[in-house]
């Protein structure tokens, strides 16, 4: 596993807070709720055009140790599948309830289906 560059992720409360105030593509997948949000881009640098993503584990979901895993496997699922993910677009991840049970299988088919429908 590898980390992702700074660039791909989001980083400050700011960035989380215009899922907030900003009308997003949502979808409801029963493990986690996906939020998309198109970003305004200066130009056309890697930075710009690369698609950013974010996730939120309560204390809900489980331990720290399955809240930790839950974060790496859509971390995981997002660095390799990074041409499913459109360029220049912002994405949340919030989990439910549910996902600690899963499978990290499961986890990944979930992120990559709820992607699709985006």
């Amino acid at each position: 596993m590898f980390r992702l560059f700074k660039s791909q992720r989001l980083r400050k409360s700011s960035d989380f807070e215009k899922f907030r105030s900003k009308d997003t593509r949502s979808i409801y997948g029963g493990t986690f709720v996906l939020k998309s949000l198109k970003r305004v881009t200066v130009g056309t640098s890697f930075h710009d055009l690369t698609p950013r993503i974010g996730i939120i584990t309560s204390r809900k979901i489980g331990n720290a140790v399955t809240r930790n895993r839950v974060r790496r496997v859509v971390r995981e699922a997002f660095r390799l599948n990074l041409k499913c993910f459109k360029q220049s677009h912002d994405y949340l991840f919030i989990a439910l309830l549910g996902i600690g049970t899963k499978s990290n299988k499961e986890i990944t088919n979930a992120v990559l289906n709820a992607v699709k429908l985006l």
